[in-house]
């Protein structure tokens, strides 16, 4: 089973039972993807650009072993592997997956999307030029009202309460 929630721009899936083909391609989309512990995964019938996500993810060597094979394999490889960013307790999911979705949530929406976008922009970039784009995208995000906010809510030693503005 596959509940993917977006927040900010930024997508979290929450992976349990087995997950192969359109759950796997969808959560292979996902930024965060959390596994519980009892998740199973498959290299069958994947299509979409799976593949290619699977190679950026795994490299290519290990993409290929997985799409070629159609094997399956458990969480904790998942993990090792990149498939998923973390492995709990199947009985935390639920739990886990919130908190990190409220997490995120807490965290100003346009550095959130900054930050992604660097993250994933980065790949196709030198360092020098991947540094450049980062700190370009920080520089626009000291003018707007939610940097603002951080530091009046740091200054008063309150939760900041984030607009996207």
């Amino acid at each position: 089973m596959l509940e993917i929630t977006d927040i900010s721009g930024a997508t979290v899936a929450a992976l349990s039972g087995a997950c192969a083909g359109d759950d796997l391609e969808r959560a292979l989309a996902c930024d965060v993807r959390l596994a519980a512990d009892s998740a199973s995964f498959s290299g069958e019938s994947l299509s979409d650009g799976a593949a290619i996500r699977l190679a950026r993810l795994l490299g290519e060597a290990r993409a290929k072993d997985i799409v070629l094979t159609g094997r399956r394999f458990e969480a904790r490889e998942a993990l090792r592997l990149g498939v998923v960013t973390r492995v709990v307790e199947a009985a935390r999911l639920a739990d886990e997956a919130r908190a990190t979705v409220a997490l995120i949530a807490s965290r100003p929406p346009l550095a959130v999307r900054a930050v992604k976008e660097a993250v994933e922009r980065s790949r196709d970039l030198t360092p020098g030029e991947a540094l450049a784009l980062e700190h370009e995208r920080f520089r626009r995000l000291l003018d707007t009202a939610d940097h603002r906010e951080a530091v009046d809510a740091f200054f008063a030693k309150r939760r900041p309460a984030f607009e996207g503005r």
